[in-house]
């Protein structure tokens, strides 16, 4: 055998072995979200049934808001992980939206007043970088960065908006 067709022989099994782990990490992450979702309304029909009068206390609203939150995180997640899959690229404005997510989920749940000033200024720095970054990809057009170029692929490359 020459070495183009070992090579050629590494990248494909390379490139199974990948799309075989990102079909098991959809697989596992479509599991979480439903076991989440349910978990979800569990806790929700637990909430409303135990209070007298079927309003649900702010503690327990907010509680409830982070694992709302939560599962909208999976469902971005598994979006980037199916978008990968199908194109291998990585869209940076989905990531962008994922770590906003979690940082508002964060923001929700934190109880404000047992931060100190520092830890509360960290988190608006990180709320506004993020915002900026987001501003910034949707201004310039940059959607999606190419993980990695395949020989198949670069006869029929296009620019990336």
């Amino acid at each position: 055998m020459n070495k183009v067709k070992i090579d050629s022989f590494f990248k494909k099994f390379a490139q199974g072995i990948e799309v075989t782990i990102v079909t098991l990490l959809i697989i596992m992450m479509l599991g979480v979200l439903i076991l989440a979702t349910f978990e979800l309304g569990y806790c929700l029909f637990q909430t409303v049934s135990n209070s007298s009068n079927f309003f649900i206390p702010l503690e327990n609203l907010m509680d409830l808001f982070g694992v709302f939150l939560l599962v909208l995180i999976g469902i971005e997640l598994l979006d980037t992980i199916k978008i990968y899959l199908r194109e291998n690229v990585v869209h940076v404005e989905v990531v962008i939206l994922v770590a906003i997510i979690a940082l508002a989920r964060k923001v929700v749940i934190l109880k404000i007043e047992e931060l100190s000033g520092e830890i509360i200024i960290g988190i608006g720095v990180l709320i506004t970088t993020l915002a900026i970054t987001y501003y910034i990809i949707k201004k310039t057009g940059l959607i999606t960065v190419k993980h990695k170029n395949h020989p198949e692929e670069d006869s029929k490359s296009q620019p990336e908006k």
